[in-house]
């Protein structure tokens, strides 16, 4: 399979032409490219691919909106999108490793050093209120600093300077893991990032396990085949050689800028704290590379993370509950779990499992087999129904979570979460019967005839 950005285009193009919009006239990378999906989104009601072209200030044209689209997201991993779980879930149980190759399209431009200009680059405000341009398509490679284990994962990126940005990192993640056991030694941690790569790429890295866990791995078994790696100019960072460009450099240890405020994920707009400093060595792109974007807060950004995350906690739970039926992350924070509860208590030993699989997790509601967790409806009818709040509701108080949710102020991270078991007690087969209506009259009705 294709590995780069540019074939999965054409494959859009052809397969989905009215899911790729090009956008001739100049826009203004302060708000404006942000602006023109999120509305067409809520006017049009359409999530196509948007490219560009003439973005004031850069020679780069920008992609955007790439992953909006579960049936996009399924073309990248080559299966329907009824099956992304199953597919998903197989790359994680039959990685395939990557290997390095001598060079690739990613090394068409090198520019090091003084070359190095971070302002050429489409200086994009998602925001209002945002603290500065932002990078937010960025996806980190970097190896840890004693043992040969390597971890892939998004990181926004605040342009600070002409070879210089701010990081985030996400803390007790495995990023921050590697630059903490650098820093203490008083030591930079190499790191590079890979900008416009193929969707498969992006999924694999979202990956979530053990901190051994290689996500190039899980992307090579998304490809089917091993992920063509090609190493740094200024380090031994190993970078997908098909990438539209390359961010070669080192987080700095013991130095912090301010860094935000900025957009997140959550809908809220997260005030300016201390963050870390990426210092910038290299540049190397194609030659006439396009510069990726993500719309954050919007289906861009949360259908990307969503795939990967459900088939973690899919795994999760299944290893304590192998009844388990399916498993859906509808919004930040949050996850629905459908089981067939064949011992009482298992309900809650998903709670605790959801908990333990994701940092993130705050809320998880566990339902019967009987209820589509894909239906916001029938889940809210679970609880009412299933539920007693003094009996079924489990709060864990003084926990880690996410420090972009915005009710944690003050505590940065520090939260507290909450599960719901809404299953039938004591079992579904003793609990009041659902409507039901006779099988012979209900599979006897046409609707497509009653309808025509």
């Amino acid at each position: 399979m294709a590995q780069d950005l540019r074939s999965y285009l054409d494959r859009v193009k052809s397969e989905l032409p009215g899911d790729f919009v090009t956008v001739s006239g100049e826009m203004d990378p302060a708000h404006q490219v942000t602006a023109t999906v999120a509305k067409v989104e809520k006017v049009a009601r359409k999530r196509p691919v948007m490219l560009f072209e003439n973005v004031k200030g850069t020679d780069f044209p920008v992609i955007t909106n790439l992953h909006a689209s579960r049936k996009r997201l399924a073309m990248a991993m080559n299966c329907a999108p009824q099956d992304m779980l199953k597919t998903y879930l197989k790359s994680m149980d039959e990685p395939i490793a990557p290997r390095e190759v001598n060079t690739g399209p990613a090394k068409d431009v090198i520019m090091k050093g003084d070359a190095v200009n971070m302002l050429a680059l489409p200086q994009l405000e998602h925001h209002s209120g945002d603290g500065g341009a932002y990078i937010t398509a960025a996806i980190s490679f970097a190896k840890h600093p004693d043992e040969d284990s390597w971890n892939c994962a998004y990181n926004r990126l605040m342009i600070t300077g002409k070879d210089t940005t701010s990081i985030h990192l996400t803390l007790g993640k495995h990023l921050w893991e590697y630059h903490q056991i650098a820093e203490a030694r008083g030591e930079s941690l190499p790191v590079a990032f890979a900008i416009g790569v193929h969707p498969a790429i992006a999924l694999g890295c979202l990956a979530i396990g053990s901190i051994d866990e290689d996500e190039r791995a899980i992307m090579g078994g998304l490809f089917g085949e091993a992920l063509e790696l090609v190493r740094c100019e200024t380090s031994d960072v190993l970078v997908p050689a098909q990438a539209e460009m390359i961010l070669e450099g080192e987080i700095l240890p013991r130095e912090r800028i301010p860094e935000g405020p900025f957009g997140e994920f959550t809908g809220y707009s997260l005030g300016a704290r201390d963050r870390e400093v990426f210092k910038v060595n290299a540049v190397t792109h194609r030659k006439d590379a396009m510069f990726h974007d993500i719309t954050v807060g919007h289906l861009d950004h949360m259908l990307l993370s969503t795939v990967p995350m459900e088939a973690n906690l899919y795994r999760a739970v299944r290893a304590m509950i192998p009844s388990i039926k399916a498993i859906r992350v509808p919004s930040p924070f949050t996850c629905f779990v459908s089981i067939e509860q064949r011992l009482l208590g298992q309900a809650k030993n998903a709670i605790m499992a959801v908990f333990g699989a994701d940092l993130y997790m705050k809320r998880v509601v566990v339902v019967d087999h009987d209820v589509d967790v894909f239906n916001d409806r029938e889940v809210n009818w679970a609880i009412a129904t299933r539920c007693q709040p003094d009996k079924d509701i489990t709060i864990i108080s003084n926990t880690r979570g996410s420090d972009l949710d915005p009710s944690t102020a003050g505590n940065d991270g520090n939260t507290s979460k909450w599960g719901l078991d809404a299953t039938a007690k004591p079992s579904l087969s003793e609990f009041t019967p659902r409507h039901s209506y006779p099988s012979e009259i209900w599979d006897g009705i046409d609707v497509d005839d009653i309808l025509s």
